[in-house]
């Protein structure tokens, strides 16, 4: 874990540094980045797991609608596992969301899309303007986090004007 600390410092020392010339980082410097957040997320572990005030509980069929901030929900799951209806107001894709969803095993499990089956779009490509329904039969009867940004942190990072999330039988 140490390690891990040790890694998370230089890297983002480098990468804290600015570019008096602006350029974008090449290719092997971006494929570092996406390595390193790998690792970090799959060997870390969100304390808000174990910690019922960081999250706020999530049951079957009540619909959320996000606003600014960034929000953590969690979820015990049945034994088809996670399904949830997802949707972005039309103003997507010129606005971001970030959606994670990750167990609550030690060390968290992050959902890939090929591990969620979306009716349309992706995981990761959400719906413009409808509703997409998701299911994640990995994540069966288990405890889960669902952490919505409005934004993201790649382009674009404009939020968008509705989100709304909701976990479904």
């Amino acid at each position: 874990m140490k390690l891990v600390v040790i890694l998370f410092l230089f890297v983002f020392t480098i990468l804290s540094c600015e570019d008096s010339k602006k350029e974008s980082r090449s290719n092997a410097e971006g494929f570092f980045v996406i390595w390193f957040e790998t690792l970090f997320r799959s060997s870390g572990y969100d304390s808000a797991c174990d910690n019922p005030n960081q999250s706020i509980p999530l049951s079957l069929n009540s619909l959320v609608t996000l606003g600014s901030f960034s929000q953590r929900y969690r979820i015990i799951t049945g034994a088809s596992g996670l399904k949830y209806a997802f949707s972005l107001s039309g103003d997507y894709p010129n606005c971001g969301v970030t959606l994670l969803v990750y167990n609550c095993a030690k060390p968290n499990f992050y959902a890939t899309i090929s591990e969620v089956n979306c009716d349309s779009g992706t995981f990761s490509n959400h719906v413009s303007g409808a509703t997409q329904t998701c299911v994640i039969p990995s994540f069966a009867n288990q405890k889960v986090m669902i952490l919505i940004q409005p934004n993201s942190t790649s382009y674009p990072t404009t939020k968008c004007s509705t989100i709304t999330f909701e976990a479904l039988p």
